[in-house]
């Protein structure tokens, strides 16, 4: 019981502080060394915020289901937007663009530049969410349950509008914007 609660006091530790080590991400929509910045600093964190849920699974038998499921959902949407966010990365790597648009200097955003703002800014409501929902206490029985009902809808709204946004964007990739295919044209 004792070492189920001082893992839940890092956890939570660690939810408040993750949001600062990701600052950098947001670097990923512009074509400019930020680029490079926000790269690095998703390769160093991915693997720590995908951590995240293995430690959950020490703790969470001792918390209420519902609590625990949507920390759990909260953790696993964090995850699955980390890889997503990779995926973004390996192909501007891989394919020379970012490499191309930084050397031209003529356009200061990435085509996906709204979809990768949209990514971060989830990974951002999942670090929240979970840890909104982590700190409740049932000590106020109606209080908890009205709180967590909440934050349960928040949770399957942002994977709704992340699964809608993201197929949209899937469908759209293959066309590239007009400063990917312009800076593409040229080699």
């Amino acid at each position: 019981m004792v070492e189920r609660m001082r893992l839940r006091r890092q956890m939570e530790a660690r939810l408040l502080s993750l949001p600062y080590d990701l600052m950098y991400l947001y670097g990923l929509e512009s074509a400019s060394v930020g680029w490079f910045m926000g790269a690095q600093n998703l390769e160093s964190m991915s693997e720590e915020c995908g951590q995240l849920y293995v430690e959950f699974g020490k703790f969470s038998e001792g918390l209420p289901k519902r609590q625990r499921d949507v920390v759990g959902g909260y953790l696993l949407q964090l995850s699955s937007t980390l890889i997503a966010l990779q995926y973004h990365v390996f192909m501007y790597k891989e394919t020379g663009i970012i490499d191309q648009l930084v050397r031209d200097k003529e356009v200061e955003k990435v085509g996906t530049a709204d979809h990768i703002h949209m990514m971060v800014d989830t990974i951002y409501e999942c670090l929240a969410g979970a840890y909104s929902a982590l700190v409740l206490s049932p000590g106020r029985p109606l209080r908890y349950m009205r709180r967590m009902r909440k934050l349960a809808q928040d949770q399957k709204q942002k994977a709704a509008r992340f699964t809608k946004d993201d197929a949209g964007a899937v469908d759209a990739e293959p066309s590239m914007s007009t400063a990917d295919t312009e800076v593409g044209s040229g080699d």
